[in-house]
């Protein structure tokens, strides 16, 4: 087993343990997850957290893994109000990622989606205890500042603030 130990910023003293066991549920297995892209005033909404695969500080949209039965636009509305305190309505589907690394495989889904309610506020990942949360912060992130080697997935970095400058009937599912 992993274990990675960090010592946050804004958390005097704070010491926090990472297991790489803590992600053993997303190991060796297809994860489907759903992401939500919502942007105000020429910034996205991410999450800022502690990530299984990277085993370090990134920032991504938030989103999250698909329950048994469950929809994937169902899927995009929980997770952004479980991690942002924002309620959505989905609208197109943009991208896909496919992620492999190592013994994670994951087919990333990310919507874009509208503001229909609901606060701002840092959520938290209800797969993992209080004491071992992986969410961090939630913020806008004004576009011209995701070209940098924490923004996950890479292709948020440049091509996200261009595909937002298409006409909405130039957009497509896009595998990034």
């Amino acid at each position: 087993m992993k274990t990675a130990w960090l010592n946050l910023s804004g958390r005097k003293g704070r010491k926090t343990r990472f297991d790489m066991a803590d992600a053993g549920s997303f190991r060796n297995t297809v994860r489907i997850r759903v992401n939500g892209l919502l942007v105000l005033d020429r910034s996205l909404l991410m999450v800022h957290l502690m990530s299984p695969v990277a085993g370090r500080l990134i920032w991504m949209p938030p989103g999250g893994g698909v329950q048994f039965g469950e929809s994937l636009t169902t899927t995009l509305q929980r997770e952004m109000l479980e991690e942002t305190g924002i309620q959505v309505t989905p609208g197109p589907l943009w991208y896909l990622n496919e992620v492999i690394h190592d013994d994670v495989h994951a087919m990333e889904f990310y919507f874009l989606c509208e503001q229909v309610g609901g606060t701002l506020r840092t959520g938290s990942d209800p797969e993992y205890s209080d004491a071992d949360q992986i969410i961090r912060d939630v913020s806008f992130l004004p576009l011209e500042t995701l070209d940098r080697d924490d923004i996950h997935p890479a292709y948020l970095r440049k091509g996200f603030a261009e595909d937002l400058r298409k006409k909405p009937g130039q957009i497509f599912p896009k595998f990034i």
